[in-house]
């Protein structure tokens, strides 16, 4: 599927739901290119208007690669056939850290959210050369900005060992470091759910619903994995108190120092939406499909 059939299912949920379910195509979405965009504009605003009605779309119009190399990440065929293009992300031990960690992985330029609802969706195939290590790949995040105390994300999806887990972590503590009960690391609260046994050359699409907040009592947060709810929360805080917002990111994402000497990841791209986005708006744009095939029992 080329990003121009991706764009049109997407106007078409948006057309039939009104503007607020609209998927989010000016901040997210597939790319025809990863190469620059030989015009470029001065002006958020001006970005934002031109990729909500163009017909042939730039990475770096839409997002930002964090790598040691551009070339760590390609445009390709998906694997498992069809017309569809994904992402191909590469990482070697050899490559020098990207503040602090190993990665290649990619998130939207102008995508932040601090309350509210949200909707993201972000797939992931591990290839059939796939390492199974111990030590903790993470794939995709739903992160959150921060001015002063780095803290992990709210939501990871992480690969350690065969296991596909979804980390989550939240604080309603204040950020700043001030007060007699600042946010901490050691303070954080924190659950792992273990939503699969990792197979390769198979794809995992994952829609989350968010609705943002750091405030005790307030909050909810829905999670599907091809096709399953793998965790939901209700009345709950699932965030921090952030600066920017809250954010997706996709791709490969190894703390410290690599304990293997390849990863290779494809993804499909980041898709974002609105408030009165579905669920089936969401996942159809997925390589899976809104008709996902049910997958084992998730274990919460």
């Amino acid at each position: 599927m080329q990003a121009s059939h991706i764009l049109m299912a997407a106007a078409l949920c948006g057309a039939a739901g009104g503007a607020l379910a609209q998927v989010d195509i000016a901040r997210a979405g597939p790319v025809d290119t990863l190469a620059k965009n030989p015009n470029p504009l001065t002006y958020v605003s001006q970005n934002l208007a031109r990729n909500q009605t163009s017909t042939f779309r730039y990475f770096d119009d839409l997002y930002v690669l964090s790598a040691a190399s551009p070339d760590r990440l390609e445009l390709v065929a998906n694997p498992l056939g069809g017309t569809r293009k994904v992402l191909r992300h590469s990482l070697y031990k050899t490559d020098p850290l990207v503040t602090g960690g190993s990665r290649t992985e990619i998130s939207p330029k102008y995508e932040y959210v601090i309350e509210g609802v949200r909707w993201y969706a972000v797939s992931m195939l591990f290839p059939a050369n796939w390492t199974f290590h111990a030590s903790p790949t993470v794939v995709a995040q739903l992160h959150t900005s921060q001015k002063t105390l780095a803290v992990p994300p709210p939501l990871a999806v992480v690969a350690s060992g065969q296991d596909l887990n979804v980390e989550l972590h939240y604080n309603y503590r204040n950020m700043s470091g001030q007060g007699t009960d600042p946010a901490t690391r050691a303070n954080t609260g924190e659950q792992l759910v273990r939503v699969a046994k990792i197979q390769t050359n198979k794809w995992y699409c994952f829609v989350v619903r968010a609705d943002w907040s750091y405030k005790p009592g307030v909050g909810s947060m829905k999670v599907w994995m091809n096709g399953n709810v793998a965790y939901e929360s209700k009345n709950a805080f699932n965030a921090y108190e952030t600066w920017l917002g809250n954010y997706p990111k996709v791709g490969l994402y190894m703390p410290g120092v690599m304990q293997v000497a390849t990863r290779q990841l494809y993804t499909d791209f980041i898709h974002v939406g609105g408030p009165s986005t579905t669920y089936e708006a969401m996942a159809g744009l997925t390589p899976c499909g809104a008709a996902a095939s049910a997958t084992p029992a998730v274990i919460k």
